[in-house]
């Protein structure tokens, strides 16, 4: 089977991340099999109690210099789906491109991973060949998170510190890095009151001493060269402030703000 032939049997499999993602993990760990892998399984229940699936699999010789494909076969969801052509779980062709949720990111990537794993020679294979499907990237990275924990297989890709190759849309271009992210909250608690009366104490008051030192930081961040790193376009870390203090009276003072 070429790429687009497993993309036509894929697509159709509604991998949502709010939906179990078992029947499609069960398709791939079963054309692996007839390939040759061992598979290895781990089933877990997400946050809301549904059931999703991680696939690890390999073919050869545990030993040696092997190569490793990531993946993940959950998608984002439809709501937004505009293709007027066809809906997001029916393939359609068209001058040369695929469409169909998932497609891209990264049903595409997974199928083209198949595709080079199923025109591999049948010899037996010097180094082993890895591959390795999670559930819930989109959504925080529960699935990469069970298979570190609970994956033999994962364990000796990682012993052999295994070449590895994760097929995340980067328009054909290799990236080896990307920036990473991290979330703060600073909650602020005040008193509501009537602004007139002078009882209350503003939350959000409180917070400008914070965010002046959160501007120090940026203006560092931009200017000096230690926070460079020329490979990321732009270079520099970048920093988004979100304010929420749930006021909705002009005249009332904030009770409690959060910067995120």
């Amino acid at each position: 089977m070429q790429a687009v032939d497993y993309l036509q049997e894929l697509i159709p499999f509604s991998t949502v991340s709010s939906e179990s993602n078992g029947l499609i993990s069960e398709r791939i760990a079963d054309w692996l099999v007839r390939l040759g892998f061992e598979t290895e399984r781990i089933d877990y229940q997400d946050g809301n109690g549904v059931q999703k699936t991680c696939v690890q699999c390999r073919k050869g010789p545990v030993s040696g210099d092997g190569l490793a494909y990531f993946c993940h076969t959950d998608v984002v969801p439809v709501t937004s789906w505009s293709f007027p052509e066809s809906g997001p779980w029916t393939p359609y062709i068209t001058n040369g491109r695929i469409y169909g949720r998932g497609s891209c990111d990264m049903k595409g990537s997974l199928c083209c991973m198949l595709a080079a794993i199923a025109a591999l020679k049948s010899t037996p294979l010097k180094a082993p060949l890895y591959f390795v499907a999670t559930a819930d990237e989109e959504v925080g990275m529960a699935g990469a998170r069970k298979v570190v924990a609970r994956s033999a297989i994962y364990r000796e890709i990682v012993a052999a510190q295994t070449r590895s190759i994760i097929g995340e849309p980067t328009c054909l271009q290799v990236v080896h890095a990307h920036k990473g992210g991290r979330t703060l909250r600073v909650t602020s608690i005040g008193r509501a009151a009537h602004s007139s009366t002078g009882l209350g104490l503003n939350a959000n008051i409180a917070l400008i001493p914070f965010l002046n030192e959160v501007g120090n930081v940026y203006r560092e961040m931009e200017s000096s060269v230690a926070w460079r790193d020329e490979r990321f376009s732009p270079p520099t870390p970048t920093l988004n402030i979100l304010i929420a203090d749930s006021n909705t009276g002009v005249n009332i003072t904030s009770a409690k703000s959060q910067c995120t």
